[in-house]
């Protein structure tokens, strides 16, 4: 680990001497295959315009789509756990996503997701699905930008500790029929079938439909039930997960509808707190749709509109299992929600050096219920609006500065004001230094408002302070080393049998080195070391770990035809919660740290139009588990040991 940290410090330095002087010759002589190597990223979701990476007031990370098949990617949270500075936890039903020290079990309600500039966190626990239950088959995403930071000045709620932009693929980049199938470890089958094409008359269109399948592990083991009562804590056949997806997209000029719908279905194998062990009928069933207008035009040297309208749906459904199995009785929960919005935002450019953007939104969350057997009955409805005022001006050639603010009135709520100010320097060539400083925030959700009990609970509000240096070294590779400091208030947490307000604060530093060669070797590596303490008393967080460790490197095998991938992930220990049977919370043992090592072979036009992979997870059958959520007598869920996945793609 010192090793990494001292191997990414030293480079920077040295980077920056030798790019000092200026080659503009040199870069005049490039040919096509190396102007590629050099190329930067671009990216939206930081600013809600197209910008480089390097000129984005944030810290970014791309992954290509060309990435998720070389590494064996099969959903969003394996895409997110590859990332510097994330890591993704399983509870056997959701996967929870960790950003810089805080993973708090909790629906990932503080990382906004977006597809396509859609946005996919629900109004129920304002949370955002990422595993299965993820509504967009990884199959149809071109890139996912991660940016990083309060992002509230631009989206509002939920941006806490980042936003997640999916981009998905256009039709014309299908180009035809495109189908797949994929066989797994636990009797998995996955298949999925996409058409796509762009028309000579404008017209560009996507549909696409996903089956999915498991049976899960046939037998899984938990301590807590260890007694003949429960099967000596055996839990068999009981981690069976199945759904069913559609997308689709229609451009026309300057319109585009997109939507898409899926459901899920997962049964429980960990018995939740009061449930019946190893009962079948604890299950949930989630149904997640949307559909979304898009308008997009430019008008030259006047201004640039973007704007869409749109209307969205969330059911959740769960049956819980009570008493001793065959007699035991069964209640159900359950919740639905549906909202309608509409967003507009104009963007001028001034002399093409200086760029402000003014916008505002409108949200109906018309539709927050909550009924059953299991729970108390609960009705609510929340209409939210904000306005926001951007800009980036060129103070000099290599420094300009990106300064914004935003107005949000969420619900009955106090209005939240959240600024942001980036200073973005270019000290040398390749070299980029960025000073930042945002703010968010995040309403209380209907789950935590829906008990009377909880009515007095804050919104919670981050500031966050970020310092980072990217710095390109030749032509192959670019580093980079981010320190952070965010303080958190009025932190929403379960504690003894309720929600309450608590401060924290996280700081922190991630390095990263990432390498693109000719003939397709790629790689990255990134370390991060993280503290999350709780300001009200001397205890941490469950689940925030004090290290990260990331190794990609993708090799070709064959020229153009054959990659052989590896991917490591190291995870230091983290330490568990759970509740004792007076309602209480104690500490449980430590989740231990681990290292998981996955090996992705992928073959493209070995035969032509047909793409080959096949990947094997855990390679090392690694025994490790994930600290437990609020809902588990569990302190610890273990995780799956070494597994693969084979699939086949072809395209007519």
């Amino acid at each position: 680990m010192a090793t990494v940290v001292a191997l990414l410090l030293g480079l920077l330095p040295v980077a920056a001497q030798e790019t000092a002087s200026p080659n503009l010759a040199r870069l005049k002589a490039l040919d096509l295959e190396e102007l590629v190597e050099i190329k930067v990223d671009v990216v939206y979701g930081a600013s809600k315009f197209a910008q480089k990476t390097t000129e984005a007031p944030s810290s970014i990370t791309i992954i290509s789509s060309d990435e998720i098949k070389r590494y064996g990617h099969r959903t969003l949270a394996d895409v997110l756990q590859s990332v510097p500075g994330f890591h993704v936890s399983y509870d056997r039903n959701y996967s929870f996503l960790g950003a810089r020290g805080i993973n708090l079990g909790d629906f990932n309600s503080r990382m906004l997701l977006l597809i396509d500039g859609h946005r996919i966190n629900n109004n129920l626990t304002d949370g955002a699905y990422i595993g299965t239950e993820f509504l967009l088959d990884v199959d149809l995403i071109d890139k996912v930008e991660i940016v990083r930071g309060p992002g509230s000045v631009l989206y509002g709620n939920n941006a806490f500790f980042g936003v997640i932009n999916v981009v998905t693929r256009r039709g014309g980049q299908v180009d035809g029929l495109e189908v797949s199938g994929a066989y797994a470890s636990f009797d998995t089958y996955q298949g999925r079938a996409t058409f796509g094409k762009s028309l000579t008359n404008g017209l560009e269109l996507l549909f696409s439909g996903t089956l999915y399948d498991s049976a899960g592990p046939d037998r899984l083991f938990y301590k807590e039930f260890n007694n003949p009562e429960h099967n000596n804590g055996v839990a068999r056949n009981m981690d069976g997960d199945s759904f069913g997806s559609v997308f689709g997209s229609l451009s026309y000029r300057y319109f585009t509808l997109s939507g898409g719908f899926i459901s899920r279905e997962k049964i429980n194998p960990t018995a939740l707190r009061f449930t019946t062990f190893n009962d079948p009928r604890l299950r949930t069933v989630d149904d997640r749709s949307y559909v979304d207008l898009k308008y997009a035009q430019e008008f030259p040297d006047v201004v640039d509109v973007t704007a869409r309208v749109y209307y969205d749906r969330n059911d959740f459904k769960i049956r819980y299992p009570v008493g001793e199995p065959v007699v035991s009785a069964v209640y159900d929960e359950v919740q639905a929600g549906e909202w309608w919005g509409a967003e507009l935002q104009l963007t001028h450019h001034l002399w093409e050096k200086h760029i402000i953007a003014v916008g505002a939104e409108y949200r109906d969350d018309f539709r927050q219920e909550k009924s059953g057997s299991a729970t108390l009955p609960a009705s609510r409805d929340r209409q939210s609006h904000g306005v926001f005022v951007q800009g980036d001006f060129a103070l000099l050639k290599n420094l300009h500065i990106n300064s914004g603010a935003r107005y949000d009135q969420y619900g009955e709520y106090d209005p939240s004001f959240n600024p942001r100010l980036a200073l973005i320097y270019n000290p040398f060539e390749q070299s980029t230094l960025k000073a930042l400083y945002g703010s968010a925030f995040r309403s209380p959700n209907f789950l935590e408002l829906s008990d009377p009990r909880f009515q007095d609970i804050k919104p919670e509000e981050i500031t966050s302070y970020e310092l980072v240096y990217e710095q390109g070294i030749g032509r192959h590779l670019r580093s980079s080393i981010a320190g952070f400091y965010n303080q958190m208030d009025d932190l929403i947490v379960f504690e003894a049998g309720r929600f309450d307000n608590v401060d924290a604060e996280s700081r922190g530093v991630e390095l990263s080195l990432e390498g693109n060669w000719p003939g397709g070797i790629r790689g990255r590596a990134g370390y991060s070391i993280q503290k999350t303490g709780n300001r009200n008393s001397s205890s941490g967080f469950t689940d925030s770990p004090e290290h990260l460790i990331k190794f990609n490197l993708s090799v070709p095998l064959v020229k153009e035809k054959l990659f052989g991938s590896l991917e490591y992930q190291y995870t230091s220990s983290r330490y568990t919660t759970v509740t004792d049977g007076s309602g209480d919370v104690i500490r449980g043992m430590d989740a231990g740290g681990f290292g998981i090592l996955n090996f992705t072979l992928l073959s493209r036009n070995l035969l032509k139009d047909l793409e080959i992979s096949a990947s094997v997870y855990n390679l090392l059958d690694k025994s490790y588990a994930d600290p437990s959520t609020r809902y588990h007598v569990q302190d610890k869920l273990p995780r799956d040991g070494r597994t693969f996945r084979l699939k086949l793609s072809y395209r007519f």
